[in-house]
């Protein structure tokens, strides 16, 4: 349970502090509290759609060695992002994924400092 709220509150965060703190060059900050609702909404996202989207790309991931996995991510933070109006400008796809990268990075720190790693 604390391991899915740290993971929760780290997909929420990495948004906008990598926007405000200009972290990268191609994620620029619009609003501060429409990119925090657009972090509370990827997490969600992370939580109830990837499991689901992952399960239905369980066999083609295998072929692309997990890369399809960050490659579906990028693509909810693209979407999310879109929803939300006046929250960040991610400059293109690229941009997305190396988010992706990163939430994906701390989402396994905090399953490595809480022992629930695979």
């Amino acid at each position: 349970m604390y391991a899915g709220i740290l993971r929760f509150l780290i997909t929420a965060a990495v948004i906008p502090l990598c926007a405000h703190f200009q972290f990268m060059d191609g994620v620029t900050l619009v609003n501060m509290n429409n990119t925090i609702v657009l972090g509370v909404i990827l997490a969600v996202g992370y939580t109830l759609l990837r499991p689901v989207v992952r399960l239905l790309l369980k066999v083609v991931n295998f072929c692309t060695l997990g890369l399809l996995y960050v490659v579906v991510d990028g693509w909810l933070i693209q979407l999310a992002a879109r929803r939300v109006d006046n929250s960040v400008i991610i400059k293109n796809f690229w941009w997305a994924l190396a988010l992706a990268l990163l939430i994906n990075v701390g989402r396994t720190l905090v399953d490595m400092v809480t022992g629930k790693t695979k």
